[in-house]
Formats: C-alpha cells, structure tokens, sequence
C-alpha cells in the first residue's frame, strides 16, 4: 500500500513546476531545480512525482565521474551499465526518448563539492542528456545549490523551473495532520507542535504519528494538549 502524501504547498509547486515542463513546445528547455533545507519535504515530493512518472532515479555520489554516473544511470533503468561513456549516454538518451522517463537526480550537491575534479563534465553530460533526449530533468539538492547552478551559465539556461521548499504555514500543518491522522486533531495540539518546530514538516509528520500510536494505545476519541499530558514535542532527529 502506498503511504499517504500530504499535498502541502511545496508539494503542489513541485507538481505544478513539472507539469509546466512536462508539456512545453518542442524546443523548450525542460529542466527543474528543487531545493530547500533538509527536513523540508524534498524526498516525500520527489517519490510521489515519481510514482507519477515513472522516473529513472539516480542518487548522485560524491565518488561519481563522469562515466560511473552514466553506469549509475544506466543501471537504474535496468540495463548492463557497462561500456563507453559516449555508447552508455547514448543509450540513457534513447531510453528516455524512446519511453518518455525523466530523469531525476537526487543529491545533486555531491557533483558541485569543492575540489571535484569530473564536476564540469557531469554537469555538462546532463544537459547533453536534456538537449538529446527532450525529456525533462529534475536536479535535487539544498538551499545553497541554486547559486551555485546560477554560475553555471549553460547549465542554468536550460532550468525552466526553480522550486525552492520553505516550512509549512499553519494551513499546511492542518493538511499533514488532516492526512496522516484518522484521529482528530485539536487546534490546541495542533498549533502547540505546529510552534515547536518551526513548520518542519519532517518533525511535525513523526509527532502526528507518535501522537496517533499513542492516542489508539489509549483510546482517545481526539488528540489535543489536555490528552497530551505535557509530553515533549520532538524538534529535531
């Protein structure tokens, strides 16, 4: 059974983003940054727009050159990654084309380190990836990688869509909740958890559950602070 998602504004963004590229004229550049601080929901949205597309999923490594990331790539579609680098992005690029699969790269900041030596072919392999293919490219990585694909003037052309994930407001929090909780939630506990972590979503997820394991351990028909007892709020795992 697939887990529930919350569609919280990051997440719509994300969605909205993609769909733009998704079906942009030919021609058109098709590639998409999402970026934000850890915690903010980057994972969770990534795998439902993935379950949405079927998406060829590489999880970038500080240990990549040029042509393990292509094997990286290859192997994710399900192939024998082996052989040249040119023949292996040839395939990737047929593959993509041919079945309509974007590519996702998660972790991106593991291509721009400092001191990287295959950085500029790795970036420049994935927009040949992108201007062969046609096919949309989502890059995936913190707050700080948007600057630094910035400075990357061919590279940062071809990002169509920048989708920077920032904390929940207070509307969202009731969508997680309204979401991962069958039990309901007072306002009371809501906006008390809601404060202690400052709209993380991650850690407003895990005290939803902790707080909903608890409440059918208990049998307690709503989960608010009286219920709660004063127990602390978990901010940071």
């Amino acid at each position: 059974m697939k887990s529930k998602v919350s569609l919280v504004k990051n997440i719509q963004r994300l969605l909205d983003a993609y769909g733009v590229v998704e079906t942009a004229e030919a021609g058109a550049e098709r590639m998409v940054l999402l970026h934000g601080a850890t915690g903010t929901g980057k994972s969770t949205a990534l795998l439902h727009l993935m379950n949405q597309t079927d998406a060829i999923y590489v999880e970038a490594s500080p240990a990549w050159t040029l042509n393990s990331m292509y094997r990286a790539i290859v192997a994710a579609i399900g192939a024998d990654p082996r052989g040249r680098s040119a023949d292996l992005e040839r395939y990737i690029v047929e593959e993509m084309g041919k079945r309509s699969r974007p590519l996702f790269v998660d972790e991106i900041d593991h291509i721009l380190l400092p001191g990287a030596t295959s950085t500029l072919r790795m970036l420049e392999a994935l927009r040949s990836i992108h201007d062969k293919s046609r096919m949309p490219i989502v890059m995936v990585g913190m707050d700080r990688i948007e600057q630094k694909i910035r400075l990357r003037e061919q590279l940062a052309r071809r990002v169509f869509q920048w989708v920077k994930f920032t904390d929940l407001d207070r509307d969202d929090a009731r969508t997680v909740a309204d979401t991962l909780c069958d039990i309901p939630i007072a306002d009371d506990w809501l906006d008390a958890v809601f404060t202690a972590t400052k709209g993380r979503i991650s850690y407003i997820s895990h005290n939803i559950k902790k707080a909903r394991s608890r409440a059918r351990s208990n049998r307690w028909t709503e989960i608010n602070l009286e219920a709660w007892g004063g127990n602390i709020f978990v901010v940071n795992k």
